[in-house]
C-alpha cells in the first residue's frame, strides 16, 4: 500500500512512545534511600533513562564527591575513567542529574578509547537527553 492514511503511515507500533514532543518525563519520587545515598539516586536515574554505564565491556561506577565546587556538577578523570564523580550541583534537579551523567559518561568512554574527552560531544550528549526529558524530542 503506500504511505498516507490508507497505508497506515505514522501508526506503527511504538510510534506514540517515540513521538512524544511536548510530553515531559515525570520526575521520580525520591524515597528515603535516594535522599541519603546520592550514588544510589544517580543509579536509579541512570536506569530510568537507559543510560548504559559501561565502557569497553567494563562497568563505570558513579560516586558522590561532596568536595566538587558548586559550578562543577561532575568530573571524570583520565587516570581512572571508570569512575564518574558527581558533586552537589548535579543534584539540583533530576534533569540536571541525568544531563550530567550522560555528559560525564561521554568523557569516560572517550578516555577509555584513548581520546582527549572534548567538551562539544559531551555537551551534545547531555543536552540531547535533557531535550528528551523536557519533551523536545
Amino acid at each position: 500500500m503506500g504511505t498516507g492514511y490508507h497505508g497506515g503511515f505514522g501508526n506503527t507500533w511504538g510510534s506514540d512512545s517515540r513521538n512524544r514532543i511536548g510530553k515531559l518525563v515525570p520526575e521520580t519520587e525520591r524515597d528515603y534511600e535516594m535522599v541519603l545515598n546520592p550514588s544510589h539516586y544517580a543509579s536509579v536515574i541512570s536506569k530510568k533513562y537507559g543510560i548504559n554505564l559501561k565502557g569497553s565491556g567494563k562497568r563505570i561506577t558513579i560516586v558522590y564527591n561532596p568536595h566538587l565546587p558548586l559550578g562543577i556538577p561532575g568530573k571524570t578523570r583520565k587516570r581512572n575513567p571508570y569512575v564518574i564523580e558527581l558533586g552537589p550541583s548535579a543534584f539540583y534537579s533530576e534533569t540536571e542529574l541525568a544531563n550530567t551523567i550522560a555528559h560525564e559518561l561521554n568523557h569516560a568512554r572517550d578516555y577509555i578509547r584513548g581520546g582527549t574527552a572534548e567538551e562539544k560531544p559531551a555537551y551534545a550528549s547531555g543536552d540531547a537527553l535533557e531535550n528528551y526529558i523536557r519533551g523536545g524530542r
